[in-house]
């Protein structure tokens, strides 16, 4: 066969081609109630031909994906449901949200002192006299911290003897965090002062050690 004929053949073929050029696309999302929801969606995501990149914001709760003219946002939102029960995508940034957390009984002693990760002094100082003070160290993207706070709701029903103070550390830069220092090693982080005013620090989701450091049967 003639080179030349050859080349032409092959750039007649190109052209012919489709091209498929790359774009970035947003999409908040809600009806999730922790930062590993992202994993079930993203397996989604990659079943869809054309998905390049899928970046998930924890603190935004919003995908930013990369990938070609071929994909639809209908295809991604679609995508995103199937990752879970209630979740929900909708196309662009600044719409994404967590599951809010539970409200606590009517007539508990319970307060939120920052939601926005604020420094709040030594915790000593904010505990309530002749109570059990709890202070729920938490993040809406975590999702251990939801089985705490629902075990606390369980454990201040029909007590008066329980105070909860509730802190949203956001992220471990935010002036809260570095208040705490090394102390604060992960989440959920709850501090418990007794009546007396002995301090007892928990990490992690230990329900059964929260209900005896407070004194439930």
């Amino acid at each position: 066969m003639d080179r030349r004929f050859a080349g032409a053949a092959l750039a007649a073929l190109l052209l012919a081609s489709p091209a498929f050029a790359d774009r970035t696309q947003v999409y908040s999302v809600t009806g999730v109630d922790c930062a590993d929801c992202a994993f079930p969606i993203k397996a989604q995501l990659k079943k869809l031909k054309g998905i390049k990149k899928v970046d998930y914001d924890i603190f935004k709760v919003e995908l930013t994906i990369a990938m070609d003219d071929r994909v639809t946002d209908e295809a991604v939102l679609a995508a995103i449901a199937r990752g879970g029960p209630d979740f929900k995508g909708t196309v662009g940034p600044g719409h994404g949200a967590y599951i809010p957390f539970g409200e606590y009984p009517e007539g508990s002693d319970a307060i939120v002192l920052t939601e926005t990760g604020a420094a709040m002094g030594p915790l000593e100082k904010l505990r309530v006299p002749e109570k059990y003070t709890v202070f729920d160290l938490y993040a809406d993207w975590c999702g251990p911290c939801r089985a705490v706070d629902q075990e606390l709701r369980h454990l201040v029903e029909g007590r008066k003897d329980i105070a909860v103070r509730k802190l949203n550390v956001v992220d471990f830069k935010s002036p809260l965090a570095r208040e705490q220092g090394a102390k604060l090693t992960g989440l959920p982080y709850v501090v418990v002062f007794s009546p007396s005013g002995k301090r007892t620090d928990l990490v992690g989701a230990d329900t059964k050690k929260l209900a005896a450091t407070l004194g439930a049967p």
